[in-house]
């Protein structure tokens, strides 16, 4: 019975950092992706099963499309590769380096660590 209740327990703060209510767990989870992003070649995000729902069922392509490849490119310093992917990757790396330079700050000031 008691490991239920620590399942139960991690699988709560799991939940809860994928969240991104809190700024430590915004700081863990976009790092994690851009490392995960780093790491990964760009051409591998070529063979994932589904691109995008929506070009897969309604044959449509959103301006979303593209943005994972893309800033994965950036990562890997193609910069013209990920203008090709999708331009408003840029805007989305500036937004993803607000947050956690904002989040990253909050967190030295108050030293609230808590997720």
């Amino acid at each position: 019975m008691e490991n239920i209740y620590k399942v139960k327990f991690i699988l709560q703060k799991f939940l809860f950092l994928i969240s991104l209510s809190k700024p430590l767990s915004r700081v863990i989870v976009f790092i994690s992706g851009l490392i995960i992003l780093f790491v990964i070649p760009t051409n591998k995000l070529n063979y994932l099963p589904v691109r995008s729902l929506y070009e897969t069922i309604l044959d449509v392509k959103p301006y979303s499309s593209g943005i994972t490849r893309a800033i994965s490119s950036m990562l890997h310093g193609d910069i013209i590769g990920a203008w090709e992917y999708n331009p408003l990757a840029y805007l989305v790396m500036t937004v993803v380096i607000f947050i956690l330079i904002k989040d990253s700050l909050y967190l030295r000031k108050t030293k609230d660590f808590s997720i």
